[in-house]
């Protein structure tokens, strides 16, 4: 698995446990603006957020040593266990003589195989029989401490908490282990293989307590594996006078560890990898956990004004940026365009004029990506949709001045919303346009008024 993602998403479920033992969110605005200006859904603003927060880093540092840590362990267990399976192997087929077939088979892949079978078992009933295994060691660790959480911050083994938990701590420990059958199971066919190859051994299905007729039996149950890898078994090759095809027998018995010791495992292995990477994918994925609902609001926000709080500048001081526009000229051809906490965020249907929409802005991260935009492009006019019924404000007249300045063609006021205005009164209505006209005369924007326009 990627470790960066993961690490991020780990971190984020530590946020959360400290958050819900505080019971609020940590402040932090400037984590907060970070998850902002990323984007996203909420989920991904949370992630961006709790590696934004102070202390992500060391947190981060933390899981790596633990991974690595963890990683080396994983190795040194499947040497050793690889290691066991050669010894398993040489001891099976050199503790008599003849060899038996069936006893080498056994040592080699019985284990394996039985420890299989319990697993797969075990998977259906898990709450009952098998606690998870993280589950136990987490309680291992935690047996004896006692520490309070009344200050809100994490306890000390919050990290360990979240990696020895659930189906990340149940998947995780599957994976080790099936591990290390496959490297037993490899080893074991490797020495098979070498042994085999390098001295003569005499291999029998000898035995005491069975007849021929049920021995013949087995070795036939035996040999289905190995039939389905393309080698013949007991239906072909002799099974009372085994000797006479010792080298027959010998493929046999390579082919058949693989079958059911190898094989199975690989794929088991296979299965619980998957299993992993969807767990770790899991990770602070639900947005309706209280540590993490309660970011919705500051997080995915309704509504950001974009007003600046700044002085009211006198009257006599405000010079215009640019010629204010003496008539009001008829949009048509390529325009540039864009909503400004208008109550229809779309462009507007008019005739002759081909939009290149920049969308809303109502945040600050949109309102930098479209001066962007606008300073990166031809513009060869630019139209600002604004509702008539809002209040001018000076946040507003200074944006909208960013505007005229980032696009050097003419740029027009779109009022929208008219009718509503109308019906507050004449005198509303009359007052509004006038604060309107004249925020457009300062800052050289001519005004157009939607309904006259469509």
């Amino acid at each position: 698995m990627s470790i960066a993602p993961f690490a991020d998403r780990v971190i984020a479920e530590l946020v959360r446990i400290r958050e819900e033992a505080a019971g609020h969110p940590a402040d932090c605005p400037a984590a907060d603006e970070a998850a902002r200006h990323a984007g996203g859904g909420l989920v991904q603003r949370i992630v961006v957020r709790a590696g934004a927060l102070p202390g992500s880093d060391a947190q981060r540092r933390r899981l790596r040593r633990l991974l690595g840590g963890a990683a080396m362990a994983a190795m040194v267990l499947a040497v050793l266990a690889g290691l066991a399976g050669i010894a398993a192997a040489a001891t099976a087929l050199g503790a008599r003589e003849p060899a038996s077939l069936p006893l080498v088979l056994l040592v080699v892949v019985g284990a394996n195989l039985l420890t299989l079978v319990l697993w797969m078992l075990l998977q259906f009933p898990r709450s009952r029989i098998a606690p998870g295994i993280g589950a136990v060691l987490l309680a291992l660790w935690r047996r004896g401490i006692d520490r309070g959480r009344a200050d809100g911050k994490p306890p000390p083994d919050a990290l360990l908490r979240v990696l020895a938990s659930g189906n990340l701590a149940r998947w995780s420990a599957a994976s080790l282990v099936h591990l290390a059958w496959l490297s037993f199971a490899i080893g074991a066919v490797l020495a098979l293989a070498v042994l085999l190859s390098v001295r003569a051994y005499a291999l029998s299905w000898e035995t005491t307590l069975l007849d021929a007729e049920a021995l013949t039996a087995w070795a036939r149950l035996l040999s289905v594996g190995p039939a389905l890898l393309g080698v013949p078994g007991a239906d072909r090759l002799p099974v009372v006078d085994a000797g006479d095809a010792a080298q027959a027998w010998s493929l046999w018995l390579v082919t058949a560890a693989i079958a059911y010791g190898v094989l199975p495992r690989a794929i088991a292995l296979a299965a619980s990898l998957a299993m992993l990477w969807r767990a770790q994918r899991a990770l602070a994925s639900d947005p309706s956990r209280p540590g993490f609902a309660r970011l919705r609001t500051r997080l995915l926000p309704d509504h950001q004004a974009l007003g600046t709080v700044d002085a009211a500048p006198p009257v006599d001081t405000v010079a215009p940026r640019r010629q204010s526009a003496t008539a009001t000229p008829v949009l048509r051809g390529r325009v540039h365009g864009l909503c400004l906490e208008s109550s229809d965020r779309g462009a507007p249907p008019l005739a002759d004029v081909d939009w290149v929409w920049l969308g809303a802005v109502d945040d600050a991260g949109s309102r930098e990506s479209a001066l962007q935009r606008l300073r990166g492009e031809r513009v060869e006019a630019l139209a600002i949709r604004v509702r008539a019924t809002m209040t001018p404000d000076r946040g507003i007249e200074r944006f909208i001045g960013e505007l005229a300045a980032a696009a050097p063609a003419p740029a027009t006021l779109l009022l929208d919303d008219l009718d509503r205005l109308r019906a507050r009164g004449a005198d509303v209505h009359a007052r509004r346009l006038d604060d309107w006209q004249r925020l457009a005369d300062r800052n050289g924007v001519a005004v157009q008024g939607l309904e006259a326009a469509a």
